[in-house]
């Protein structure tokens, strides 16, 4: 590339060549016609390739000029910090995602220990309710044996004073019907002499 006071001006002036070289074909196509009329649709063919060609060098020379090389270095730059970004953050969820993965299947393990440790918690308690109502049970049945043992007993009692008192009426009434007045008068001494010898 030809340089010029540091800058590079290959482009500009190959355009430039490019250009007068067109003018000098343009130039020589018109004189080997001859200058009729029919050159006159040559003659606006290269009008419009003229107003082309200096439309795209007035274009280079402008985007040359102005920011539009540095706008679009900006804008890769920016792309590529925002791509850069967007990585991260990705990066970032997927670290963020990998971490709740991690804790849920903590969270299935826990959920794993708690629900067997209620279900050892609740056999246990089933048990001790299950011990604690066999032995209520047994406390019943022990207070219902002695219950009806004392009732027994005191049934046994009841019957016994009863054959006493039955056994009683039926001696007093033998004794009433068989004892004479001899008999009770002699009983009443003996009676009084027992009583007098235990003064």
């Amino acid at each position: 590339m030809i340089s010029f006071q540091g800058r590079k001006v290959g482009p500009v002036i190959m355009a430039g060549c490019m250009l007068i070289g067109m003018f000098l074909l343009y130039g020589l196509g018109i004189a080997s016609e001859g200058g009729t009329h029919d050159s006159a649709p040559l003659y606006d063919l290269g009008k419009r390739f003229l107003n082309f060609a200096l439309l795209v060098i007035i274009l280079f020379v402008v985007i040359r000029k102005t920011a539009i090389k540095d706008f679009f270095a900006a804008r890769r730059e920016e792309i590529k910090k925002n791509f850069d970004s967007l990585k991260s953050d990705r990066d970032a969820a997927e670290s963020r995602y990998q971490d709740l993965e991690k804790k849920l299947e903590e969270f299935e393990i826990k959920k794993e220990e708690i629900i067997e440790q209620f279900k050892k918690e609740g056999n246990e308690e089933k048990e001790r309710i299950i011990a604690e109502a066999q032995q209520r049970a047994k406390q019943i049945l022990d207070q219902a044996d002695l219950a009806i043992e004392r009732e027994i007993r005191a049934t046994g009692e009841r019957l016994k004073q009863e054959v006493v008192d039955i056994a009683a009426q039926k001696a007093q009434e033998i004794i009433v019907r068989e004892i004479k007045d001899s008999d009770q008068d002699n009983l009443v001494n003996e009676f009084i002499e027992e009583m007098e010898k235990l003064h």
